[in-house]
């Protein structure tokens, strides 16, 4: 069976990218064919030797151009849609217009729940709805969608994992005496990274010891000017990001592996170039994550694989249920209402500042969370996901179809 998906692509390094990569390869691995509509992917980004195809999105033009064409020459026998809600609703409307009639399969995620009607009739139109977690699936049950089953992203605790050499990479990045708080998070409006500035800030008040610093793995400017926001609060010179200049927040920078620790040390303004993605989050003494609403975060398993405490927003739903006892849940100052009718939960930063203070200070504390933080982060193997990849399409292949392929057949 020809299975497409339409989903970022699976060469970049975004959440759905990941996830994205690892459904085509659970299919692919069950005998199905596989094209992936790569939104955001340029002919570029596609390396050789990939298992599946990836049809580039980013060829000039609207995104969607080629959608059309992508049908008639995949002529795929099933659609699966890898989207939150709120983008599933012009997606199930874009597969019309392009003349897609067959089924198409949603693994829906949600950017904050409750969402409205409009949103959750575009996953009533789909053949087959699977969820990310447990809580959104039944809250689709709970609004007569039914649900054929859920699967949250994972992690590789292979890739994921403590560094052997933690004290070697904050020495060469000039970071020996200092603590490190990470914000792994793209500069966009959802993911309030200003409210982190602010509360780092809070946080070099209440600790005026300690040499802090703030290392942002996003662009510097994007929905906010991250460097003027720490100019203002009076920590400007604490601030590191991933690179002077280039740095692309889809394309990220290699996941893990060694990589050259040759050139000089690092510091401010940013990390040594060679480090790697698990590096950065290594070099971290706690990370922060404070999006207003959103799923089960990827950096939420990531950092916690890594045995690196997290606080974490507590949206008392998607997020602080797959934070579980692994973090700190920072509860909201106030709860406010998102253009989908889901509940946007803002951290205070006075309270982000105040829970770093008390993590950093706390050695206790620290060896606690890392601890139960590793054991929760070992409940997202990535196998599951891949797993329900097939369960996913099975309904629609014709008997025999589907057959597994012997291991490393790809």
């Amino acid at each position: 069976m020809t299975v497409a998906i339409f989903a970022d692509s699976p060469t970049l390094t975004s959440g759905f990218g990941r996830t994205t990569s690892h459904i085509a390869a659970g299919l692919v691995r069950g005998g199905h064919d596989v094209a992936c509509y790569g939104i955001k992917a340029r002919s570029s980004d596609i390396p050789a030797g990939l298992p599946y195809a990836v049809w580039p999105a980013e060829q000039g033009g609207r995104w969607t151009d080629t959608l059309p064409e992508f049908f008639r020459t995949v002529r795929p026998d099933v659609l699966l849609l890898n989207m939150d809600a709120y983008n599933a609703l012009e997606c199930v409307e874009l597969f019309r217009q392009a003349g897609w009639t067959g089924p198409t399969v949603s693994y829906v995620c949600f950017d904050g729940l409750p969402v409205s009607s409009t949103y959750l009739d575009a996953q009533r139109s789909c053949a087959a709805v699977w969820a990310t977690s447990r809580t959104g699936a039944a809250y689709l049950e709970s609004e007569g969608i039914a649900v054929a089953g859920y699967a949250p992203p994972g992690v590789d605790p292979q890739e994921f994992r403590p560094a052997t050499d933690r004290e070697a990479l904050r020495a060469h990045a000039g970071l020996a005496d200092a603590s490190v708080v990470g914000v792994f998070a793209t500069n966009t409006e959802r993911k309030q990274v200003a409210r982190a500035v602010a509360g780092f800030a809070e946080a070099v008040r209440l600790l005026p010891g300690r040499d802090l610093r703030l290392y942002l793995h996003c662009l510097p400017q994007g929905h906010w000017d991250l460097r003027e926001l720490g100019r203002r609060y009076g920590v400007g010179d604490r601030l590191l990001f991933p690179s002077t200049d280039g740095y692309d927040e889809q394309r990220g920078v290699r996941t893990s592996g060694p990589g050259s620790r040759g050139e000089g040390p690092g510091g401010l303004p940013v990390l040594p170039a060679s480090f790697s993605y698990v590096d950065r989050i290594n070099v971290c003494d706690v990370l922060l994550n404070v999006p207003h609403s959103g799923d089960v975060e990827q950096v939420i398993i990531e950092g916690q694989a890594c045995g690196v405490p997290l606080l974490h927003t507590d949206d008392e739903a998607i997020m602080g249920d797959a934070v579980g006892k692994g973090g700190v849940l920072l509860p909201a100052a106030d709860v406010g209402i998102g253009r989908l009718g889901q509940r946007l939960h803002h951290v205070a930063p006075q309270v982000i500042g105040e829970a770093l203070a008390d993590v950093l200070a706390d050695p206790a504390r620290v060896s606690a969370l890392r601890e139960a933080g590793t054991a929760n982060a070992a409940a997202y193997p990535w196998s599951t996901l891949e797993d329900a990849a097939l369960a996913m399409v099975s309904p629609f292949a014709s008997p025999g179809e589907g057959t597994p392929r012997e291991s490393g057949s790809i």
